[in-house]
């Protein structure tokens, strides 16, 4: 005996992946199967980019920094989706049908932001790094 299919909302995928992607919790609430690699992959990251000093020149640092701009992007993706797409793959067969509306915007506005800000935040660190030498 199987549960029944339970509706999973475009917006709180997109918040999930906005507020906490690097933990994977947006693949968790849509049944992903590997939905672990990304707290595999970060935690373990940041917490070695944390022992060193400086942390934010770390590997590490660079490392989880990805896997949140993936979620920003998971975020971007989720949030503008068609709503006919996103039931024919996370709701099908429920009666119930999503509804887009400007709060998927506005999540998606943010996880642009907040991706781009991360992600030059980040690039200018590696090239810093990368180019001058070490003090």
């Amino acid at each position: 005996m199987t549960a029944p299919a339970r509706f999973r909302s475009r917006l709180v995928a997109g918040l999930l992946a906005l507020f906490v992607g690097f933990s994977g919790a947006h693949r968790a609430y849509l049944g992903a199967r590997w939905w672990p690699i990304y707290p595999l992959i970060a935690m373990p990251a940041i917490g070695l980019a944390l022992r060193a000093d400086p942390w934010y020149r770390h590997p590490g640092f660079f490392v989880a920094s990805l896997v949140v701009v993936v979620a920003m992007i998971e975020a971007i993706v989720f949030s503008l989706v068609s709503d006919e797409r996103w039931d024919a793959r996370y709701n099908v067969g429920l009666a119930r049908r999503s509804q887009g509306g400007w709060s998927n915007v506005f999540v998606a506005i943010a996880a642009l932001l907040i991706g781009t800000v991360l992600l030059l935040a980040v690039l200018a660190i590696a090239l810093e790094t990368l180019f001058l030498p070490a003090l």
